[in-house]
């Protein structure tokens, strides 16, 4: 320190001792206001915690995951090489934060942010480590060089104990040889998994096979992917902002986080929504890089047997032939989506008449599409369910809730297949009323937010939404006033 730095310490120490104790406080409390903190508040929760407890760090914004794992070390004795740091309920597509990403560059911008952490090796406690207790749940690291299934840990103190079970049923299926089966419809990747006797038991849609995702097994891919092997079946995948997806406000590889919502919504079952939670999968039926797509559909220009792979300079006798040289089996990708309770049916509503359906069922669907501002409410995805004590009446289960919670309002009335349906001109039922307006919508909106870090957009459509529905239910009016004159349109082309 230099002679005129030490003769302003000693003055400023000086002023202080002889200040009186209430200016000092002032002067204090000044110099606070004057030089805020730049430090960021992020909690960090071990992902094999049962409790789910989180602990709290100050960090800085520019700080590197090297930095935050260093100190972690500090405080769990755990050396960085043994930890793995992920951010986002899709575990960052599945992949931990590489050591020399900032917070920032993950996308960590404001306080309250939770990271989740995962650690390996001998440091991990036994009593982490799946039983068939637990349903025999799996951490991230199970599925790394075999065939599996297992129960996002980002999700998996929200996943009831009878759909562990049913994940852990599928696993044993995997393990006997029962392959994913690839659902004979739909525009995206939807495969039944079995248990061991063949039993269907749950549906698995990964992320990267939704529509216009990089990895979808119809051919509903982004066109830059087509013809271009570097973009399949890895990267970031999918596209930016709305382009390219079926429809706006939704990003290709989210739509298995609105299917968990629409359970984590749907309190108390009154809507009849499946269990679902996100899962990780691996297995060679899982589509990959156009490895399931016929000729036709344009397999013959993506992965490494593509054409345009040789003509854009790359050598041709080295694609054909690594393949083939190779002793080791192709590694499996790990795929990220939705799990959802396999649920049997007699029919869709495609089959059966809205007359055979009683008020209280159309209604129950009808409050939950309002709510999410469902854009994909058709007679395919509502399954009905004889009711055994009255076998010409059916119960409904809705089905298909991707195109749910979306930053763009735009739902018309050909939206939803209910809305010409008499049931919905008829008054509720004290219960269903009871359930609208008990809903607490900032409690909702936090899970959204903190759990599926959903983008504010659609966090202020889905408060507008169940706004305006508890407003409607409470002055009286019917769920047809309140859905075709408030919440969608008549007119597809005109204003929201």
């Amino acid at each position: 320190m230099s002679h005129h730095d030490r003769l302003e310490t000693t003055v400023a120490t000086t002023n202080a001792a002889a200040a009186p104790p209430d200016k000092l406080a002032a002067s204090t409390t000044f110099r606070r206001e004057r030089t805020p903190s730049l430090d960021l508040r992020v909690f960090v929760k071990d992902v094999h915690d049962v409790h789910g407890r989180k602990r709290p760090l100050q960090v800085r914004p520019w700080s590197s995951v090297k930095d935050l794992k260093d100190q972690l070390s500090r405080h769990l004795h755990v050396p960085a090489s043994s930890q793995s740091i992920y951010f986002g309920p899709l575990l960052s597509s599945a992949r931990e934060l590489p050591n020399h990403r900032t917070l920032q560059d993950a996308g960590i911008y404001r306080n309250g942010e939770t990271l989740l952490l995962e650690i390996k090796g001998r440091h991990c406690s036994s009593l982490l480590s799946p039983s068939p207790s637990d349903g025999g749940v799996a951490p991230i690291s199970s599925l790394r060089n075999k065939s599996d299934v297992c129960v996002s840990s980002s999700t998996l103190d929200l996943c009831p104990k009878a759909l562990q079970r049913m994940v852990q049923q599928s696993r044993r299926g995997m393990a006997v040889g029962f392959k994913p089966l690839l659902a004979p419809d739909g525009s995206g990747g939807s495969y039944f998994l079995s248990d061991a006797r063949r039993k269907r038991v749950g549906v698995f849609k990964p992320a990267d096979e939704e529509p216009f995702a990089e990895n979808n097994p119809r051919g509903y891919v982004p066109h830059s992917s087509i013809g271009n092997p570097s973009n399949m079946g890895g990267g970031d995948g999918g596209n930016d902002g709305d382009a390219g997806g079926l429809r706006q406000g939704i990003r290709p590889g989210e739509l298995c986080l609105r299917e968990v919502a629409a359970y984590l919504l749907d309190h108390g079952g009154f809507s009849s929504v499946p269990m679902t939670t996100l899962a990780e999968a691996r297995h060679p039926a899982l589509h990959s890089a156009g490895s399931n797509w016929t000729l036709s559909e344009g397999g013959a220009g993506v992965g490494a047997h593509s054409i345009r792979a040789s003509i854009s300079g790359a050598d041709l006798s080295t694609i054909v032939s690594t393949p083939s040289n190779s002793t080791s089996p192709p590694e499996l990708v790990k795929k990220v989506g939705s799990f959802q309770e396999y649920v049997t049916a007699e029919c869709t509503m495609d089959d059966i008449s809205p007359s055979k359906i009683t008020v209280g069922e159309v209604h129950k669907i009808a409050i939950l599409d309002m709510r999410l501002m469902n854009a994909d409410r058709n007679v395919a995805n509502i399954l009905c369910q004889r009711i055994p004590e009255d076998p010409d009446q059916f119960r409904l289960v809705p089905i298909d809730h991707g195109y749910s919670l979306r930053s763009k309002c735009d739902v018309a009335w050909f939206d939803w297949c209910w809305l010409d349906w008499p049931q919905v001109k008829e008054p509720l039922s004290e219960e269903a009323r009871s359930y609208v307006l008990n809903l607490d919508i900032e409690a909702d909106v936090a899970v959204l937010e903190e759990r599926l870090k959903l983008e504010n957009d659609v966090l202020d459509n889905f408060r507008n939404s169940c706004l305006v529905l508890k407003a409607g239910v409470k002055a009286g009016l019917t769920l047809y006033d309140i859905a075709s004159e408030i919440l969608c349109r008549n007119d597809p082309s005109g204003e929201t």
